[in-house]
């Protein structure tokens, strides 16, 4: 048989093919590990990375200047407000602007005009998801948040409806409607535990995703879908990250 020998022309083309290929394939690698990497400190193993991504994709968070994002750090007031204020408007399709206009007022004694939080503790404010301590002279913005306060104030934000009573405890029906909609982080094991940030980005990330439709929320949940933290789970604080789940 007679061996075919490729011309010269086509000797190029095949290497230019081969190059190419090559170039397209790094790229595609490397744009793949670079939205799987959004933050240093978070990864794909993390049980709320993908919540972080989503809200991170989205303009809701942004992390530290150094490139982290600090998943296992108690969140503080101000930071909670920032991510209720820019996930709701995300929530009722509202550009993030609605905001700037707040950044020069000063609607309590220790949250100065033109702090990068300035614009979402008195919008908040002004929308009464917050009320301040001291008759509301107060808002303590660098004052970290448990988890039925910082549930209250999502609620309020995303014009979530629950019931509030001065019975014992006041967070009851709060928390009851949270699990009947499978809002609440996995590993959230008590009402006045600290709220993480990651576990804030996936609070926020479950109400997002179920106000597009439930299939959303599941597909967000993957596996996990059928594990719901309620208010007895709460009350025995039972971590329902550790549960195994079969795959699908």
């Amino acid at each position: 048989m007679k061996k075919i020998k490729l011309s010269s022309s086509k000797k190029i083309s095949q290497s230019f093919f081969r190059f190419f290929s090559a170039v397209l394939i790094t790229a595609i690698l490397a744009i793949a590990h670079a939205s799987a990497s959004t933050f240093s400190d978070v990864d794909d193993s993390q049980i709320y990375s993908t919540g972080i991504n989503f809200l991170t994709q989205n303009g809701i968070v942004k992390g530290y200047g150094n490139g982290t994002f600090k998943p296992s750090n108690a969140l503080n007031r101000a930071e909670l407000l920032k991510i209720i204020a820019e996930g709701s408007a995300k929530y009722s399709n509202q550009d993030s602007s609605i905001f700037a206009n707040y950044s020069g007022k000063k609607c309590f004694n220790d949250v100065p005009a033109n702090q990068w939080y300035t614009k979402y503790v008195c919008y908040a404010k002004e929308n009464s998801w917050v009320i301040g301590y001291e008759k509301s002279k107060i808002f303590k913005p660098d004052q970290k948040i448990t988890f039925v306060e910082a549930l209250k104030m999502t609620f309020k934000g995303f014009n979530l409806k629950f019931n509030e009573t001065d019975s014992a405890p006041w967070y009851h029906d709060l928390v009851d409607q949270a699990s009947a909609h499978n809002f609440i982080p996995f590993d959230m094991t008590g009402f006045s535990v600290n709220l993480r940030r990651d576990q804030m980005a996936d609070l926020a990330t479950r109400i997002i995703k179920a106000n597009e439709s439930l299939k959303s929320l599941n597909n967000y949940l993957g596996d996990r879908t059928d594990i719901v933290v309620t208010y007895e789970t709460l009350k025995q604080g039972l971590d329902l990250s550790k549960l195994q789940v079969e795959t699908k």
